[in-house]
């Protein structure tokens, strides 16, 4: 094994930057490369698949010298069980980023549900309706729609969701407040589909 641990923080604290970057090496093929503008960066040169690679651990002092070592040994870990630190590392990140944006998406959907929709849809037309029509279209959502599919997320609604309010209204035998109802749900997912709730 080559020798490792020859740095001290001592060591990286006083080292001065020089007019080219240098290197102060720790072992293991691990250094801190330092820069003329006084940056100190970890870096751990290692070979795999037959190719010269370089992999970064961050920089000093954010990265202590045992945090840096801690890392040298994960990567080291991974080298002999064919494991390649720098794709790791991107598949981690990529990874992350795919959760993030599913989590994203995720709150989006719960956030938004027929209820809150269907406000952002009645805000936008009530200013073209009178004030009748206007408390009209409200109290019939209210009535007939909030009630079963109002905390509902709006992407999450079926055919079916929307089939079964409607029975509600048919065999109470309200066919006139059924056919309004179900042109302002219509109404609402077109509304929701230009706006990309669902």
């Amino acid at each position: 094994m080559r020798n490792s641990n020859k740095l001290t923080e001592l060591k990286i604290k006083q080292a001065k930057p020089k007019e080219k970057q240098y290197k102060l090496t720790d072992g293991e093929g691990m250094y801190l490369r330092i820069y003329p503008n006084g940056s100190k960066y970890w870096q751990l040169k290692y070979r795999f698949d037959g190719k010269q690679k370089t992999l970064s651990f961050g920089v000093w002092p954010r990265v202590t010298l045992v945090e840096a070592r801690e890392k040298r040994i994960e990567a080291l870990k991974k080298i002999k069980q064919g494991i390649d630190p720098i794709k790791d590392k991107l598949d981690k990140i990529n990874n992350n980023l795919e959760k993030d944006r599913q989590k994203e998406i995720d709150e989006q959907r719960i956030n938004n549900t027929f209820y809150k929709v269907s406000l952002e849809w009645y805000k936008r037309q009530a200013p073209n309706w009178t004030e009748k029509h206007s408390l009209g279209v409200l109290n019939s959502l209210n009535n007939h729609v909030f009630p079963d599919l109002g905390e509902k997320p709006i992407s999450d609604i079926t055919k079916q969701d929307v089939i079964k309010t409607f029975r509600k209204l048919e065999s109470a035998g309200m066919h006139e407040t059924r056919a309004r109802v179900g042109q302002r749900v219509v109404a609402v997912f077109e509304y929701a589909e230009i706006e990309e709730h669902c």
